[in-house]
């Protein structure tokens, strides 16, 4: 019996070892017939389909107005794209055969194409963007034979007013191979679009959504045959500003073709509500890749449509200065109320020849007569009475000489001559380090070295106006920021102490140079208080000027309503627009009669009808 169950069990062990050998035969069986008999097969089946991972661009974050309304969205834009990897054809066959129908030359495809030439080769090459239907069809018919060239989707900007507002809001372009070796800079690719100047830049990852892939199989047409994951883009924030795109409108259209700026503030908040500076630019020019050509007209433009005039451009301000020389008489006690000064028309100052605007003169003028209409001589003599070191003093406390801090790049930060100034900026040259009388003279009418940008005295005016508050200006409230969840900035606010004697002499002045028959009569708005005043600013010296062109005067208004509690500070500056009266207030006027139209329920918007159907929230 133990023979029966011992021979039993080579049977069974002998059957499995034949089984075993047998399965191996058939494994290599079939590893032959689909590793050498169906070789090619499985190679066809192969290159027809792969796994390929789409990206989902991220739309980026609208822009609003105050009131909600869109100044800049997304549009649907497709590009047509080149993916080296896998590539069977040579670079000057693909070249050739899409160049012509492309509408482009061999050596402009080939230029990108070697700009690109270190990234990985799986990584799409923008060969045309904003391609229209021809050049989808065209790519499209030629996909079976060059897999390779495909039309890809690109959301792009679409900057709703085109110049409106466009030195504010910036424009995006694509991501330079310099700022990839940033820090702030680490989470982008090539390709990328990234603000470039504006809101764009400055709160470019705000606005930036977050890019999403479909990983898919697809066929060697590029067809998709399979979806196999998906990350979808989360978009970017919308970023609400504090621009009213009703008062933008008015005041571009009263600036027209002139050359110059204007900015209104709400001085108790800082929220800037207009900043127009003319020229402009069109930044849907930047929003697909623009000819060196196109940029190069643009820079060699002689009025430089790229300057943002509202904070990069210093002037002098001529009268205007005026109001701040009054707060430094008054507040340092040189300057008084009651004074009175007779104006000939001219006087001689420190052994010289100085003149009044008015030939023939104002005759005994009071502080306030001579603030009205905006007397040279009275001014004149307050600077006799004022050290430059007293005038710089009281000048910055006020905002002048410093940046504001708005939440834009390249603020220039004017310029608040004084002694220690002049010391360093002539220090090779000892003969002209002193500082002279007659050099504060020149400061006192707002000449001279002093030098401001539209936005500064803007701000400092609404800073006196009310009470000596000063509000960091700023586009975008850091609130809204907070309330995105990200850390907005605190807003700088200083105080500074003026009295209530000074402070009613330039309310009541300044509401007589709008009302009372002086310089700003053309800033007037029936049923609103405005107060302001205007500046006429040489550029050349008297004997060298002429009326119109470069050696024509410039053009200043800046003015608050109401004048005595104000809610809205404008400027308005003028390049070469003679008399601040003339050219700058109007320009004001437009601003304070919207924004009081608008209060007292009474506005309906005008223009081109833009505005009109946009008055609606989206």
């Amino acid at each position: 019996m133990q023979h029966d169950e011992l021979n039993l069990l080579r049977s069974r062990m002998s059957f499995v070892a034949y089984a075993i050998v047998a399965a191996l035969l058939i494994l290599v069986a079939g590893f032959w017939h689909f590793q050498m008999a169906q070789t090619n097969y499985y190679v066809e089946l192969a290159d027809n389909n792969s796994i390929k991972q789409i990206p989902l661009v991220a739309p980026r974050g609208q822009l609003l107005d105050r009131e909600g309304r869109v100044l800049v969205s997304n549009r649907p834009s497709y590009d047509v794209v080149f993916v080296r990897e896998g590539s069977k054809h040579t670079l000057d066959q693909t070249v050739d055969a899409f160049a012509s129908g492309l509408g482009t030359t061999k050596e402009e495809l080939l230029d990108r194409i070697h700009k690109k030439h270190s990234e990985p080769k799986f990584r799409p090459i923008v060969l045309k963007e904003d391609i229209g239907v021809a050049d989808i069809a065209f790519v499209k018919a030629r996909l079976m034979d060059y897999p390779e060239i495909q039309v890809k989707l690109q959301p792009r900007r679409n900057y709703i007013f085109g110049e409106l507002a466009a030195h504010a809001i910036g424009y995006v372009g694509e991501i330079g191979a310099e700022d990839l070796k940033r820090e702030e800079f680490k989470q982008f690719k090539s390709g990328d679009l990234v603000g470039k100047t504006g809101l764009e830049k400055i709160y470019n990852n705000i606005l930036r959504g977050k890019d999403g892939y479909r990983q898919v199989v697809v066929d060697k047409l590029q067809r998709q045959k399979e979806v196999l994951g998906e990350q979808d883009f989360v978009k970017g924030n919308d970023v609400r500003t504090t621009i009213d795109l009703d008062l933008q409108q008015a005041a571009e259209e009263a600036l027209g073709d002139q050359t110059g700026a204007a900015v209104a503030i709400d001085p108790l908040t800082g929220d800037v509500l207009v900043m127009a500076s003319r020229p402009s630019f069109d930044p849907n020019v930047f929003a697909t890749k623009v000819s060196a050509a196109a940029v190069q007209a643009l820079n060699e433009d002689k009025r430089k449509p790229f300057r943002n005039r509202v904070i990069q451009d210093k002037y002098a301000p001529g009268s205007v200065f005026k109001v701040f020389m009054t707060v430094a008489g008054m507040e340092s006690d040189t300057l008084h109320a009651t004074d009175h000064v007779n104006c000939s028309g001219v006087e001689v100052i420190y052994g010289r020849p100085t003149h009044c605007w008015k030939a023939g003169g104002h005759g005994p003028i009071s502080l306030y007569e001579a603030l009205v209409n905006s007397c040279n001589i009275f001014f004149y003599n307050v600077g006799k009475k004022l050290d430059i070191d007293q005038i710089a003093h009281y000048a910055k406390q006020m905002g002048l000489g410093q940046i504001t801090g708005i939440d834009l790049p390249g603020e220039d930060p004017g310029l608040i001559p004084d002694r220690e100034w002049k010391a360093r900026a002539f220090k090779t040259n000892k003969a002209e380090q002193k500082w002279r009388d007659a050099e504060t003279i020149n400061v006192s009418i707002g000449q001279g070295q002093v030098a401001v940008t539209p936005i500064q005295v803007t701000w400092a005016m609404g800073g006196l106006a009310s009470g000596g508050h000063l509000k960091q200006p700023h586009l975008v409230n850091p609130d809204y920021l907070n309330k995105l969840g990200f850390k907005g900035k605190t807003l700088r606010e200083t105080n500074y102490e003026v009295g209530a004697e000074t402070l009613d002499i330039v309310a009541r002045a300044l509401w007589g140079v709008v009302n009372a028959g002086g310089t700003g009569t053309k800033a007037a708005v029936p049923g609103f208080d405005v107060a302001g005043k205007t500046g006429t600013a040489q550029v050349v010296a008297l004997d060298k000027h002429a009326t119109g062109g470069d050696t024509e005067d410039n053009a200043w208004f800046v003015g608050f309503a109401p004048a005595r509690s104000p809610e809205i500070v404008v400027g308005v500056f003028v390049e070469h627009g003679g008399h601040g009266g003339t050219a700058s207030a109007p320009v004001a006027h437009a601003i304070f009669d919207t924004f009081y139209r608008k209060k007292t329920g009474q506005f309906n918007p005008r223009g081109n009808g833009q505005i009109a159907q946009l008055t609606a929230k989206p």
